[in-house]
């Protein structure tokens, strides 16, 4: 699999530092991608404005010169009500070179839609066909494909099913390997559910911290949490070799999966418990920390150096840990 570098490994706690790559930003993402020899980065398409074709003619050269692949992001929590941000993100790819573009469907997280409630969840997925559909013809026009992410919110089965309804063969999935637990699958299986879709993928992994409700999920170094990287990436080689990843440490705040709260369940689809949850649930359990602080330098108010430094530490342990077992 070619690796590349996402913006979400980091925040923007390395421009206020001063320090000489910033990450969140393409330049400085380049830069970080260039120095690690990655195959990509990922970003933003809010980072570059549609209009400005100049700018987006210089950006492509750029990578076409450093030999850098290119994958564009965008966030839609209610595509029902409004599917521009897609339909712009597709127009940026295009400009750029980017043959995938990652989105989000919904706002939510830790797995938890008891805010909408079982019905509630399912009329937002249905609401999402007509809208995708017609974007997607776009998408397969301009030779696009668009990988929905599970951000902590949609399921595999959910994943298969919302795709199978729009119908095209430019829309699959981005898979966050991490972001499996959050919805009480784990990585493997849910990668093999969702292969024939499999669009993009993200990198990161989690080490865990048992709760009376549930477990936190912290994020961590590559190699250094729950995830099992040799055995999913050889899953990924042998089945899907033309899909590429990105390292994406992600969020800054430790996400609380409260799997044992039976309401948690409540609008999930129903599906078999064994071996899938009950392996989710035995993976967090063995992975559990109890005497770990779950919360990240951010959490806990430290200053912006020790911020930039806690990410840069992560990314780059993620770098050697990758090395280490000959995925780059």
């Amino acid at each position: 699999m070619k690796i590349g570098v996402c913006a979400w490994s980091f925040t923007g706690v390395h421009g206020q530092v001063g320090a000489a790559e910033d990450p969140h930003t393409p330049a400085g993402l380049v830069d970080l991608a260039i120095r690690h020899g990655l195959h990509s980065i990922e970003g933003a398409s809010g980072w570059w404005d549609p209009q400005d074709k100049a700018s987006l003619g210089d950006f492509r050269q750029r990578l076409a010169d450093t030999h850098l692949g290119v994958f564009v992001d965008t966030g839609g929590h209610d595509y029902a009500q409004n599917i521009q941000p897609l339909r712009d993100a597709i127009g940026i790819a295009g400009n750029l070179g980017s043959k995938i573009v990652r989105t989000t469907i919904s706002g939510l997280l830790e797995g938890d839609r008891r805010s909408l409630g079982a019905d509630g969840w399912r009329a937002h997925l249905q609401g999402l066909v007509a809208p995708l559909t017609s974007v997607m013809q776009e998408a397969e026009a301009t030779g696009i494909d668009v990988g929905i992410e599970n951000h902590q919110d949609i399921c595999s089965h959910e994943l298969v099913w919302l795709c199978e309804q729009v119908g095209s063969p430019r829309l699959g999935v981005t898979m966050d390997v991490g972001n499996a637990y959050a919805v009480g699958e784990t990585p493997l299986a849910f990668a093999r559910r969702v292969l024939p879709i499999l669009k993009h993928v993200h990198l990161k992994d989690y080490t865990v911290h048992g709760s009376d409700a549930g477990f936190r999920l912290k994020r961590c170094a590559l190699g250094d949490g729950v995830v099992n990287w040799p055995e999913i990436l050889e899953l990924f080689s042998e089945h899907a070799p033309q899909v590429e990843g990105c390292i994406e440490l992600g969020a800054t705040q430790a996400r609380h999966i409260r799997l044992f709260e039976p309401d948690w369940w409540s609008t999930y689809p129903a599906r078999p418990f064994v071996p899938d949850a009950l392996d989710a649930l035995g993976d967090l359990h063995r992975a559990n920390t109890p005497n770990v602080d779950w919360r990240t330098p951010h959490e806990m108010d430290a200053d912006e150096t020790t911020r930039a430094q806690y990410e840069m530490q992560q990314f780059e342990s993620s770098i050697s840990y990758l090395q280490e077992i000959s995925a780059i």
